[in-house]
Formats: structure tokens, sequence, C-alpha cells
């Protein structure tokens, strides 16, 4: 039940983050779409515990942005563990796809969250 009320909370804090990965990987399996949710929910997470806060919600020309973004080999590496771990079948194709999304997320994540505190970091 933990899961259902994370998820539910996500998608009321990040409503952006949830439609962009409908438009980009929603299939009628709907496999691609579960392990990217899973993906972006663990990091937004992550950042709450290490920041002690939510992070901001992220606006769509972020994630479009993100979309740009070259992924370092660490990020590569955990998403294809969890891609490995999900207990669904991806294609090569979608396996891309879901790594290209996740990127683009973390990357609106980080951004959105410097944006947040860079000025207050300075002073």
């Amino acid at each position: 039940m933990q899961t259902a009320k994370e998820l539910s909370w996500f998608a009321i804090r990040q409503p952006t983050v949830v439609r962009f990965l409908e438009r980009r990987l929603w299939a009628p399996d709907g496999d691609a779409f579960a392990v990217a949710l899973d993906a972006s929910c663990r990091l937004h997470a992550a950042m709450s515990v290490s920041d002690g806060i939510e992070p901001p919600r992220v606006h769509d020309r972020l994630l479009r942005d993100g979309l740009d973004m070259t992924p370092p080999v660490s990020l590569t590496g955990w998403i294809g563990e969890l891609i490995a771990e999900a207990p669904v079948v991806l294609t090569g194709t979608e396996e891309q796809e879901v790594t290209r999304t996740v990127t683009a997320i973390a990357w609106a994540l980080t951004a959105i969250r410097s944006a947040d505190v860079g000025d207050a970091v300075l002073r």
C-alpha cells in the first residue's frame, strides 16, 4: 500500500512529469511507462531525502531541454538495473526511450532544484 501512496503523491507533486511520461512512453502494455514512472518516483524520493524537502514542480520546458542531455554512465547503469529487475520485458527501443526520458527527468529535477536554491546558496 505504501507504494500506491508514493505514486499518488508523486503524481500530485509532479503532474507535468507524469504527462511527459505518458506522451513519450505510453503503449497498450504500459511496460516502458511503468518502469520510467518507478525510476522517476525513486529519483524524486532520493532528492527529497537528500535535500530534506520535496523538489519544486518541474515544468515542460525543462523536461524537453533534458531530452538533449547525455546521461552520465552512473545514471545509465542505474536505469539499466531497474529495467533488468522489472517484472516486464522491454524492447531495445523501449529501453533506449526509457533511458532518454528518465535522463530528461533527472536533469529537470536537478535544474529546478538548483534554480530554487541557487541564489540562497550564494548569499
